[in-house]
């Protein structure tokens, strides 16, 4: 899948002033993809932490698959791993979003169930790539372990280019709703002087101390060059 680009990676995420944590965020390296994710279960619904936790237990699961296996379609996959999890997330009883980046080479792909996000900075200018999946503004029409008919499991799935220099951002809608994209933008721009677990602990702390009720999690990526 081309040559392997280096990159560095951290996440935060805090309860806030909400009673349960309900935000899952993990990530795991293997010998050709990387897979990064957050996810927050649903509030009002029973099992939302079990259903997030799941959700992204299943997914980075994806990193390990052999190089033969990896290689001819990753979109595929990604669809194909969404699916799965969607199967273990209707087994918790519960629902979540789940918002999925895997990076191979230069190559990247996103997927993303519900109104967690992915943005990326790229030369300076941030881009929110993912659309929320909701009619309103805490109304989702597309979640993971959805069983209503007016709630779809269907993932969106982007496959993108990553280069040296790209900064991903993944994030649950404490902060995505929060804060302003300039707001995002600024952090993420200090990455050269900062590094990713500050700035992923930082959009936390700004998201809290600028009103969010929700609980906040953030995964900063930071793509280096060939390695």
């Amino acid at each position: 899948m081309g040559e392997r680009l280096s990159f560095d990676a951290a996440g935060c995420t805090e309860r806030g002033l909400r009673t349960l944590q309900e935000d899952t965020l993990g990530h795991e390296v293997g010998p050709v993809v990387s897979v990064f994710a957050v996810a927050d279960g649903l509030g009002g619904h029973p099992n939302g932490d079990v259903a997030s936790q799941a959700a992204v237990d299943s997914v980075v699961g994806l990193a390990q698959l052999p190089t033969a296996e990896a290689a001819p379609a990753l979109d595929a996959l990604t669809r194909n791993t969404m699916s799965a999890a969607n199967r273990v997330v209707l087994g918790t009883g519960g629902c979540t979003t789940l918002a999925l980046l895997v990076l191979s080479g230069p190559q990247a792909v996103v997927a993303h169930v519900g109104d967690s996000r992915v943005y990326r900075l790229r030369g300076g200018a941030l881009e929110q790539l993912t659309e929320d999946h909701r009619e309103e503004r805490h109304v989702l029409n597309r979640c993971l372990g959805a069983t209503s008919p007016d709630c779809s499991a269907e993932p969106d799935v982007q496959v993108l280019e990553s280069r040296p220099g790209d900064v991903w951002l993944l994030a649950t809608d404490g902060v995505g709703d929060t804060l302003s994209p300039d707001a995002i933008q600024k952090v993420l721009a200090e990455l050269p002087i900062f590094d990713e677990r500050w700035a992923s602990e930082e959009l936390v702390r700004l998201a809290l101390d600028a009103g969010s009720r929700d609980n906040c999690t953030a995964m900063v990526v930071s793509v280096g060059g060939a390695r």
